[in-house]
């Protein structure tokens, strides 16, 4: 077998090997420090970091070589919303932002770095193929430190930051304090163009907006020692303000529209773990979020006053519970259960002319109670071949009042990943698993767009979408810090989740809704590569780059088509060059801003962004002070959006009138002036 898949690979490993060959050495003739491999576990020490001048774990996180960071799902729930970094082995009691999270401790408290393929002793690996793993020092120095960012964009309009962060690990305990106060402005179009053309011709709309707001956030966490394990206490609160103001000039009359989004999410969470012997370990975690968001946007013109609000308060209570028994070295047993309760409250209005049009599901309760409950393996059946499995099953209950619904669903959601070493630097995966798509809250109420006229008709008769993933990967390290990696992926979805049209009264409306099977087929190739050898001494250059393809059936004019908003192409490219010496280094990075097709009830519409672009330059200072400025979207990004409006059903009846919009961002300054203690 392994002779088999050796020779079938031959051509990709031939190719792969052409970038192998002997470590770097640097300009000074000293090899660099290399990761230390052990099996499936590639430890990074400090030292490896050093040329890249890093200031925080997620610095050192982003230059692991080949390591793809993800900051989890943004879903309902605890297990299944996990990234694929953990920090002292454990994965943080909260579900705020994983790289905020990292971003908050300093590098000089980090011992080193695990890079883990496939699994290891005493890691749950929480469903991903790799796992870093930032160990910190047991008694490192208390560090504190300040950060001031200061933003100007089109040299007219200012923002700025100002953020303190504390670290403490020592004797056992570990605290991590993060505040910060911020303004900020809106990254959209500030000026707008848009050409509506119908049968009478051509109207054009001049767009003028400015948007921004203010903002805390806070974050807190504390452990230490309890009964033989250790015990983690958590906090966010995070209340923020968003005003926009827009002016539209059409033909010599004029409409403002005033918007304000009040956003204030909360969270407390709490962890205990404690090895009980012969190889059991017990994870407990208590989690409970809140969240209130107020909307209110009024548009008015000479024709009279549109006035919509909408109030949402989500709430989430997790209890999980986990034991993992390592039988032996190499084989290592976990099962655990998972309760959560999800309720959102959604109350809207819409009010024209002193007139109340009627929106179906302004008013709306959802409430979900779900259990999941799983046995998982990892076994190391070679010094090369490793396998994961798992078996989840799901009970969950939907219920919306307002709709006399009621559902109950199971799941079962088996997943297996081997992963086989064909040598110390390549390495080739498989990973197949059921998945099941949370219910997105927001789909059960109704909303309305006034810069468009649009309304989105809630939809209470939504299920979950559901997909079976296979995944192939083949990975390969060189020149020490370099890693290339290429992943196929192919998903069979049921349920897919999309856009249907909904006839009510006559009018119709666009809803979320199920429109049947779906396959997608995507390639993923990410690079990581060292320069030295091109002449650029302490250069790196990374690519990433996906293609994605889906297929289902439109269920207006069943044509096949693509899924709406699944963009093709995704991309970026950064290049960085480090000056150890002096303290300084400098780069650039490019990112795909996206392009998307999204298929309403009754018109077509296309949105595409120009790549998104920036260059930075940094400088270390002896006195651990780091500045670094940073030019972004020089180019002046493009948006354009094209509609296609129908007079009934899309593809079925006559064109309405078509629109284009186009506007651009202003490129941005941004400095940064940060002091540790």
């Amino acid at each position: 077998m392994r002779l088999h898949l050796t020779t079938a690979l031959a051509p990709v490993l031939l190719a792969l090997g052409c970038l192998g060959g002997s470590p770097a050495v640097a300009q000074d003739g000293v090899t660099p420090p290399a990761a230390i491999s052990a099996g499936q576990v590639l430890t990074y020490q400090p030292t490896y970091f050093a040329e890249f001048q890093v200031s925080t774990a997620f610095d050192m996180v982003l230059h692991v070589p080949g390591f793809v960071f993800s900051g989890g799902e943004e879903a309902r729930g605890f297990s299944g919303t996990a990234g694929n970094v953990l920090i002292d082995g454990q994965r943080p009691t909260t579900k705020s932002d994983l790289g905020n999270t990292l971003s908050n401790i300093n590098a000089a408290q980090v011992d080193h770095l695990e890079l883990i393929t496939g699994g290891t002793a005493g890691i749950d690996m929480h469903g991903h193929r790799q796992i870093v793993n930032v160990v910190r020092k047991k008694d490192a120095k208390p560090n504190f430190s300040v950060l001031g960012i200061y933003r100007n964009m089109d040299g007219r309009t200012d923002a700025g930051v100002l953020l303190f962060t504390y670290n403490d690990n020592r004797n056992g305990k570990s605290t991590d304090i993060t505040a910060d106060i911020f303004n900020f402005f809106s990254n959209g179009a500030q000026n707008s163009r848009r050409v509506t053309t119908d049968s009478s011709g051509a109207n054009i709309l001049n767009i003028h907006e400015h948007g921004g707001g203010t903002g805390i956030e806070s974050q807190a966490s504390h452990s230490r020692p309890l009964w033989g394990g250790k015990i983690t206490f958590n906090g966010t609160y995070n209340p923020s303000i968003y005003r926009q103001n827009t002016t539209y000039i059409s033909d010599g009359s004029t409409g403002h529209e005033s918007f304000i989004e009040k956003d204030t999410p909360s969270e407390l969470g709490s962890q205990y773990e404690r090895k009980l012997g012969h190889g059991v370990d017990l994870n407990l975690n208590v989690l409970v979020r809140h969240e209130r968001v107020h909307d209110i946007d009024i548009y008015t013109d000479e024709d009279g006053t549109a006035d919509y609000r909408a109030l949402s308060l989500t709430d989430e209570r997790i209890l999980n519970g986990r034991l993992r028994w390592e039988k032996r070295e190499g084989l290592t047993f976990a099962v655990g259960t998972e309760s959560v309760f999800n309720s959102m409250d959604r109350d809207s209005s819409f009010v024209m002319n002193a007139s109340s049009p009627t929106v179906p599901t302004d008013h709306v309760r959802v409430e979900e109670d779900r259990t999941e409950t799983f046995a998982s393996a990892n076994w190391k059946a070679t010094k090369k071949l490793s396998f994961e499995g798992e078996l989840k099953v799901e009970v969950s209950t939907i219920s919306v009042p307002a709709a006399n619904r009621a559902d109950s669903f199971t799941y079962y959601k088996p997943r297996l990943q081997a992963v086989y070493a064909l040598s110390d630097k390549t390495k080739i995966s498989w990973k197949t698993l059921r998945q099941v798509d949370q219910l997105s809250f927001s789909g059960f109420a109704s909303s309305v767009e006034l810069q468009t006229d649009h309304v989105t008709l809630g939809n209470t008769s939504l299920v979950p979408q559901k997909d079976w993933l296979n995944t192939l990967i083949l990975e390969h390290s060189f020149w020490d810090k370099g890693a290339i990696s290429l992943a196929l992926e192919h998903y069979d979805y049921e349920d897919t989740a999309d856009l249907i049209a909904v006839i009510d009264n006559g009018n119709i409306y666009t809803s979320n809704g199920n429109i049947g099977a779906s396959q997608w087929d995507s390639v993923r190739l990410k690079l990581d590569t060292p320069l030295d050898r091109f002449h650029v001494p302490h250069g790196t250059l990374s690519l990433d780059w996906t293609y994605r393809n889906s297929r289902v059936k439109d269920p207006i004019t069943g044509k096949e088509r693509h899924v709406s908003g699944a963009a093709p192409h995704i991309y970026s490219a950064s290049f960085s060059q480090e000056f150890p010496k002096s303290g300084t280094s400098w780069g650039i990075d490019l990112e795909s801003a996206g392009k998307e097709r999204s298929y309403l009830a009754n018109e077509l519409t296309d949105a595409s962004f120009d790549p998104w672009t920036q260059a930075w330059f940094q400088y270390k200072t002896p006195r651990k002070v780091t500045f670094k400025i940073t030019v972004k979207n020089p180019l002046n990004l493009r948006f354009t959006k094209d509609r296609v409006v129908y007079e009934g059903l899309r593809g079925l009846s006559p064109v309405a009138y078509t629109q284009h919009t186009t506007s651009k961002i202003p490129p941005i300054l941004e400095i940064r002036l940060k002091k540790d203690f």
